[in-house]
């Protein structure tokens, strides 16, 4: 449950902070100070730059610190990316009993050597 809130901030932290960039005015190159309109290019109204950098580097902190949670093990329940299998799912070897020879069956114990009269001919 805590991951699934953890992953929706991230995405929200993730939106905001594309949409904020994207919203700031760029800044004027030093070529436009020394033009005609100075004043308007150096003193011109900055009410909401103050503000989206604020939200800008609110949601960049937001971001930092959820990408940083969700990499913890103790927040995910999950084992580390770097660990393949846990320690205790690899199977000890066993080892196994040496096949004992087996013995080739006697002559005397075959059914033409019993006298049965299915083996044996009649005459």
């Amino acid at each position: 449950m805590l991951t699934y809130l953890l992953y929706g901030l991230f995405i929200l932290s993730c939106i905001v902070l594309v949409v904020v960039v994207l919203l700031q005015p760029g800044k004027s190159g030093a070529g436009e100070l020394f033009s005609s309109n100075i004043s308007s290019a150096a003193f011109g109204p900055r009410g909401t730059a103050g503000v989206l950098a604020k939200v800008t580097i609110g949601a960049a902190s937001a971001f930092m610190l959820i990408a940083l949670m969700l990499s913890l093990p103790a927040v995910t329940g999950q084992h580390s990316v770097l660990q393949s299998t846990e320690p205790d799912a690899v199977p000890a070897p066993t080892q196994q009993a040496s096949p004992t020879p087996t013995e080739a069956p006697s002559p005397a114990a075959s059914p033409a050597a019993s006298g049965s009269p299915a083996a044996s001919p009649q005459k």
